[in-house]
């Protein structure tokens, strides 16, 4: 920053200013939800179209100061309308969204489905898709927007081998899950935990458990979705990763929640480019206006009367005993503003002896 501004900018001054841009911006959504929640006051929206919307969210843990939490979640959340080709096998998200912050699942849900209001048609999409780990808040959103839920498949293979460890039964569990074959799954796994036993025995009993709780979201939704181009889910662990944990939590942070939500507030904005980072603010100053010449002689006359005494202040050897050396003569005739005693004392041979 101090590249590009001419003057110096304090770190005090980027946080208060993070601070209000962000609290105005949260103040702002609370009335907008307010109205759209209890009052039907739809908001403005660009009224874009899409077959497909896929909605995936995730929460991650930061450490907490002056609270009596140690931790918070921040719910973040990523929308987009597909995948587009880049080529060497490698994709992009297409109209990505980001939203994220420290609040409630309903919270959470409304918020974004907000944001995603003023850039959709809500009503004119034909299909939703909401990803997530199982945690009920994610699935909240499913039935929020009477979209397909899916289990992240990373968070099902996960599972899967710390229920399982390296037996070979993982890859047919794996895919009955997929398949939506919740009977043969159910069947797979009793017959695992009655030959397992001990710490083993349990650890296929949470699996199980696990499985029964997000048994709607195992199927693969393309099962359901009929269209080209669809991919597998589970974007949202990396987006958030490096959207807000290398932000936030890898670097020994730690936040108020009050401090934490702004700045989830300000990645979401920037990342979903409502809030421009690389517009320069004019930095046009006005011309100061120049003194009068009468006030400027005032204050030359000022300086120089005033010169004398400051440094005759400061400066002991001017009065001390090596007074009369011809270095502190010199200093005596800069105070006095006396060029020709300047002169004289860079010159003690010049001058007259004393009788």
């Amino acid at each position: 920053m101090k590249a590009v501004f001419p003057w110096a900018v304090s770190h005090t001054t980027v946080h208060n200013l993070s601070k209000k841009l962000a609290n105005s911006r949260i103040e702002e959504e609370e009335k907008e939800i307010k109205a759209l929640y209890q009052d039907g006051v739809i908001p403005e929206s660009e009224g874009k179209a899409v077959s497909y919307l896929f909605m995936e969210a995730d929460g991650i843990n930061i450490s907490l100061q002056r609270e009596k939490e140690r931790k918070a979640e921040i719910k973040g959340g990523i929308a987009y309308e597909g995948w587009e080709d880049i080529g060497n096998r490698r994709y992009r998200l297409k109209g990505k969204s980001v939203y994220a912050g420290i609040m409630a699942g309903r919270r959470f849900w409304e918020g974004f489905s907000l944001t995603l209001a003023k850039k959709y048609d809500l009503s004119r999409i034909d299909k939703v898709i909401v990803g997530g780990d199982g945690a009920s808040w994610v699935k909240e959103g499913a039935e929020l927007f009477g979209g397909v839920y899916e289990l992240d498949r990373f968070h099902l293979k996960r599972a899967l081998y710390q229920g399982l460890g390296n037996d070979p039964l993982v890859g047919e569990v794996y895919q009955s899950c997929v398949r939506g074959e919740v009977s043969n799954v159910e069947r797979l796994l009793t017959k695992a935990q009655q030959e397992a036993d001990g710490e083993r025995a349990k650890e296929v009993m949470r699996l199980r458990s696990y499985l029964i709780d997000n048994y709607y979201g195992l199927r693969d939704y393309r099962l359901e979705v009929s269209g080209e181009g669809l991919r597998g889910l589970g974007a949202v662990e990396g987006n958030v990763d490096k959207l807000f944990a290398d932000r936030m939590k890898k670097r020994g942070m730690s936040w108020t929640r009050d401090g934490a939500n702004r700045m989830a507030r300000l990645i979401s904005l920037r990342h979903s480019g409502k809030l421009d980072t690389t517009k320069k603010p004019s930095i046009d100053k006005p011309v100061p206006t120049l003194a009068s010449t009468r006030h400027m002689a005032e204050e030359e006359e000022y300086e120089v009367e005033d010169g004398g005494i400051w440094l005759q202040a400061s400066m002991p050897a001017l009065y001390g005993p090596h007074s009369h050396r011809p270095w502190v003569q010199m200093l005596r005739a800069l105070t006095r503003g006396d060029n020709e005693g300047v002169t004289h004392a860079s010159h003690p041979e010049s001058q007259p002896t004393n009788s």
